[in-house]
């Protein structure tokens, strides 16, 4: 089943941010929203508390056959 949002637009603009993230990759987009995290965790200090939440994420699985 495939869902499809409806989006209103506001303004020129937000039409032309819209268009341009839908001309991108995954990978790109994927990327671009690393890059913001990065910058909020330097800019707001938090890279204690990343680095803390990053240790309760681990997690080791194993598959057996």
């Amino acid at each position: 089943m495939i869902k499809e949002a409806r989006v209103t637009y506001n303004s020129f603009a937000e039409k032309d941010d819209i268009n341009y993230w839908k001309g991108k990759s995954f990978e790109e987009k994927l990327t671009a929203v690393q890059i913001l995290r990065e910058q909020y965790i330097q800019l707001f200090n938090k890279q204690d508390e990343y680095d803390e939440s990053r240790k309760r994420l681990r997690r080791v699985y194993r598959i057996i056959k």
